[in-house]
Order: C-alpha cells, then structure tokens, then sequence
C-alpha cells in the first residue's frame, strides 16, 4: 500500500494538470486559471475550469472535477488501476510489478494489444513477406521512416501466428479472442473447435487512444496479393483440411468492438494529430488510414481519420474539444460524398465551422490513374500537399457548386434538387448572420427571390441544440446561474480568495451564532479565524511554504481533514469558482461582496429558526403549558431583533 501511495504522489509531482488536460480539450486564460467547454456535458458558455495552482479541475455546469487520475478516468473511461498505468507512463515512472491496482481484464487485453503490435512489426521488417509488403508502401511513397513512426506491421499468412505467439506469453486463447485477434472456430456439431488469427496477409496499421496505447487493428489485404487473387480460409474446418477456394478479399478489416475498443470514439491518428490540430485550429477529416500518414508526412499533421466505420456524433464530440473548424477531405465527383452527409450535418449541429478541401482532377503517372485520395496526391506532389491542404472552401459553397455541376439552375426542377440539397445545411446553422448569407448566396445564384427561399427553409425540418447556462455573479444572477448551492458556498469561497474576510463575522454570543449559522458553517469561520492569528505557528509555515490563500486551503484541509463527512474537493471547488467569479474585484469591492452575502445568509438562518420557533410554540399551545410557551416566546423575540441588527 506504502508503494502505491508513493507511485500516485510521485505521478501527481510530476504532471502537470494543465499540460495533461490541453492534450484533451483547446483551454482558454481565465485569469490564474483556465477555461473550456466541458466535455462531458453539451454546452456553449465554458464552465468547465482548470487550476493549475491546486492542479484540479471542476466544471460548474455539470459538478464534475478531481485531480488528473479524475480527469482521465472520466475521459477515457478508465478504472484507476489503468489511469495509474497512463499517468505512470506520462510521468516516466515504472509502476512494480506486485501494484494490484494496474492489473485487470482492460490492462491484460491492453499487454495483449502491445505484444501484437510488436510482433506484426517484427513480421514485417524480418520475413520475406514483410519486405515485400515494405516495398509496396514505399512505392506508394510512404517513407520508411513513417513505416516506423506509425508502427505498421505485418500479419503473415499463417493460420495461428500470432495466436501461437501470444499464448506462448502466458496468454489464454479466450483473453486473445477479447483483444479481438482471433476468431473462434466452430465444429459441425456447433461447439467452438479452437481459435485461428483474425488478422492474415494483410498490412496492419496500429490504432491508438489519445494517450498512445495501442487498442485496436486494421488490416489492409496485400495489394499484390489482391491483385492474382489468393488462397483464404472460409473459416470452416472443412478449408482448413483442405478445401480451398479463390476469393477477392476484403480491402480492410477492422478489430470488433472490445473492452478497450469502441470504433464510435476512436480516430486513426488523433493521438498524434491533437497538438497540430489544437495550434493550427484546424483539422483535416480524411478516410483511409493511408492518407493521414501522407498527409503527416507530407507536412499536414493535422490529419485524421474514423477507423471502420462512419464518422460519428461522439467522434465529433471529441475533436470539438481541440478544435471549432474541421475540413473534410474528398473528391468533388466522388460518388460516395453521401455516406458523408449524416457527419457534416452533425458537425453544423454542433456549431462546428465545416470547411472541404478537393483534389486536382488529373492523372497520377506513377499509376496511370486519377488522383482520388491525399494518399495519391502526396505519391505526385510531395509536401505541396500542405499547401493545397490549406486551399478550403465552406460546406455551403461547396454543396452550391456540387448542385450547380449536376442540375441546371434555369430549369425549375434543377433549381428545386439543389435547393432540396443546400437548404437543409443552412436549416442547421445556428448563427443567423452565418445563415442569411448563405441564403442569399443560394438565392443569388438559383436567381431566385432571397424571401421565397426564407419560405422555404421555415418549413424545411431542423433538430435544435439545448443552450447551457453561463455563468455569473451574486449582484449580476441568480445563484442557480453560476451553480452555488448555498449562501454558505458563496461565504467561504469568499474567505478563501481573501481569508482576512473572517473578522467581518463578528464575535456574536454562542446562542447567537446559532441562529445566525449553521453548525458546519461555524467550524469553516472558526478555521479561518485561528488561520488569521498572528500568534499562530501555522499561518507563517503555510504562507511560506505555499502563499497566501493557498496556504489558507493547506490549513483548513489539515484541520478539518479529520471530521466525518469532509470533503477536500469542495473546498477546491469552491476557491477555483471564487477565482473566476470575483476576478475583477479589488478588495474594496470584495469585502462589500461579503457583507452583502453575510447580511443575506444571517436573515436565512434568522427567518428559518423562527419558523421552527413558530412550529414549536403551536405545538406547545395545544398542550396548554404556559411554562414552554413564555420560553419559546423569549427565545422568539430574541431572535426576532437580530433581524434589526
């Protein structure tokens, strides 16, 4: 346990919890701290806040927050064990072997996923098939520098290979089947008769999560393999036996859904994309995991891809949290753009700036073919691609000039397929400045009245996004719009930003204080109080060690640390929220700030005892005992002049 403890302190000294979550989402300066929209709730005023002096984070929108081993395990949906291991990997500590916390079924199938990482590539480089499977990607003009970078590897054509590998390394055949690298073979009567290599005489191009670790495959069949046509498995044990047949193989073939990996939020290269993508503002959507590695290559390192599958709302999600622009990557005649359309509307709906980039419709003589892909377009020119990369047109305009190549805009029914095309798209652009000039544009160029198109488009169906609410402060909002929960919340996020604020409580009597606070309150004020004395050994070694209100934190955490049903993170919470909502308040203005939300919390607690004051005499009236009423009586008007005070 000692051991364990000292990994997660070693780990928490050496990230830095600004640089781990900037890997994450695009963070903004907000005064000392810094801001962005919370990714684990919709919403378009940022309320999601990191401090890097308490090195935590909290969103205020969805109450949400913690220290990176937090942050990654909500992220990426880790256990704690697996974040250990992340965060260790990150900090450049190794973890001891006996750490129970890192061993489990994700971590077992993540050993599985490296060592077949490392087998593939050692096929690769080593095997008479592999070098052949090399040339093919340098012909394509892949450099085998990128080869390396990227890790690609080769699956030989073996039936068991890589399954006998890794069940020679302490592996079961049920663990290997989970990491989605073989396939159960079934008998005639039904019943599971062994297990033979999902991945055979194909190319493999390793996908990774954000944080580098590999979770899944893709498999690309051997080109020239493909080209003769070659000699495959139907999967039967009848072919293993013997009966073969001559098949035209797959293109691609992608790990199943696992443990570690789920096609829907994973994105071939993002991993190394995110830090060109978050400084350029921009990334490139492309389809084939070829073409990001040109791509970067080539100079565009900001190239992505889905793995497997169509792009989908939550990858969108993930790639909003570096960047608002996303350029889609394909041909202006490609027949396929359509399979394309669900992820651009989901992208306008999600207030992202759509952009395209199209290919020079010219003969690649390498090939003999058209260029269609970035792939082909970086085999001819080179690092020219960064810059046609660059050369962006809006979705809008892009779709208008697609419609106006297909239909005749002076035919009535050309006009109406393009407008039937484009309006839609404009429908879903939530800015209305951003709307009326694409509107106008179609307008223009359908030569059509701006009015009878705006009629159009009102009765042209839209899905609408919920708005989040923003924050805000005490003499600007209500407390529900900035997310304090009580008065009490507002007073000592106060006292943490400027702790010489507790002398303004006063000194009232104990009988006083408990109708004025309440009891957990009076242990915070109490705790600021013995902070503030000059006598006190305490405050000297906090302020030297840590500084002012951080100091006060370290105290208040010490002291009541101990005390059932303490909560350190809302102390953080609420000193990173007092950051941002007073942050242009000098101390004249906060100190006004604090008495007016001590006049307001005195006369809730004052107006809530003599409620109960109220309760208790008619209860005490129906008994008829004058003794209890008279005392309750006293002990009402008592309490009734505080409110005059």
């Amino acid at each position: 346990m000692a051991i364990m403890e000292d990994n997660i302190s070693k780990i928490k000294e050496r990230i830095d919890i600004v640089d781990l979550i900037s890997g994450y989402l695009k963070l903004q300066k907000a005064g000392i701290n810094y801001k962005a929209n919370c990714p684990f709730h919709g919403e378009k005023t940022p309320s999601f806040y990191v401090s890097p002096e308490r090195q935590i984070w909290h969103c205020f929108g969805c109450g949400l927050g913690g220290s990176a081993f937090d942050f990654i395990m909500q992220m990426d949906g880790l256990e704690f064990g697996e974040a250990l291991q992340v965060l260790a990997k990150r900090a450049g500590i190794e973890l001891e072997k006996f750490d129970r916390a890192v061993t489990n079924e994700k971590t077992r199938l993540l050993d599985i996923t490296e060592l077949a990482t490392r087998f593939f590539k050692k096929q690769l480089w080593e095997s008479k098939s592999g070098q052949a499977a090399v040339k093919y990607l340098t012909d394509r003009g892949m450099s085998e520098q990128s080869i390396k970078d990227w890790q690609l590897g080769f699956a030989p054509d073996a039936w068991t290979g890589l399954t006998e590998f890794l069940t020679g390394q302490g592996f079961r055949d049920q663990e290997i089947f989970n990491a989605g690298l073989n396939i159960k073979r079934e008998s005639t009567s039904g019943r599971s008769s062994g297990y033979y290599d999902r991945f055979r005489s194909r190319i493999i191009f390793p996908v990774n999560d954000l944080n580098g670790q590999t979770v899944g495959f893709s498999g690309r069949v051997f080109e020239e393999a493909a080209k003769a046509g070659v000699t495959t498995s139907t999967g039967s044990l009848a072919t293993q036996s013997g009966n073969v047949e001559v098949v035209t193989p797959a293109k691609y073939i992608n790990t199943p859904q696992t443990l570690i990996y789920d096609k829907s939020r994973v994105l071939y290269g993002l991993d190394k994309a995110k830090g060109a993508i978050r400084t350029g503002d921009s990334c490139l959507v492309m389809e084939g995991n070829v073409d990001v590695i040109m791509s970067h290559q080539a100079g565009a390192a900001q190239a992505v891809a889905s793995s497997g599958t169509a792009l989908t709302d939550a990858h969108l999600k993930i790639l909003k949290r570096y960047t608002n622009n996303l350029v889609f990557c394909f041909d202006q005649d490609k027949a396929g753009i359509n399979a394309t359309e669900r992820a651009i509307t989901s992208a306008i709906r999600q207030d992202l700036n759509v952009n395209v980039v199209t290919l020079d419709d010219e003969i690649n003589p390498s090939t003999g073919l058209r260029i269609k892909d970035p792939a082909d377009y970086v085999q001819k020119h080179g690092a020219k691609w960064a810059e046609q990369a660059a050369q962006t047109k809006a979705i809008f305009a892009f779709y208008i000039e697609s419609g106006l190549k297909q239909h005749d805009p002076a035919n009535p029914i050309g006009k109406k397929m393009i407008a039937e095309k484009v309006l839609p798209l404009i429908k879903n652009i939530r800015n209305k400045i951003e709307q009326s000039h694409w509107l106008a544009e179609l307008a223009l160029q359908l030569k059509t009245s701006e009015l009878v198109l705006r009629d159009q488009l009102e009765v042209t169906p839209s899905e609408q996004l919920a708005a989040s609410v923003p924050l805000g402060r005490l003499a600007e909002a209500d407390f529900a719009d900035f997310g304090l929960n009580t008065l009490e919340d507002c007073l000592i996020s106060l006292l943490l930003l400027k702790p010489d604020l507790a002398k303004l409580v006063g000194d009232e009597p104990v009988e006083q204080q408990q109708a004025l606070y309440s009891a957990p309150l009076m242990r915070y004020i109490m705790a600021f109080r013995q902070y503030l004395q000059p006598s006190s050994t305490h405050q000297a070694s906090a302020d030297s060690s840590s500084g002012g209100q951080n100091g006060a934190i370290s105290y208040i955490l010490k002291q009541l640390g101990e005390q059932p049903g303490f909560d350190p993170m809302y102390l953080e919470k609420l000193y990173i929220q007092a950051q941002e909502m007073w942050k242009e308040f000098d101390d004249v203005h906060l100190e006004r700030e604090f008495t007016l939300v001590l006049g307001y919390l005195r006369r809730k607690h004052i107006a809530a005892k003599l409620a109960g004051l109220e309760l208790a005499i008619k209860q005490a009236e129906r008994t008829k005992d004058k003794e209890i009423v008279n005392g309750l009586l006293t002990q009402f008007q008592t309490t009734a002049k505080l409110l005059l005070k």
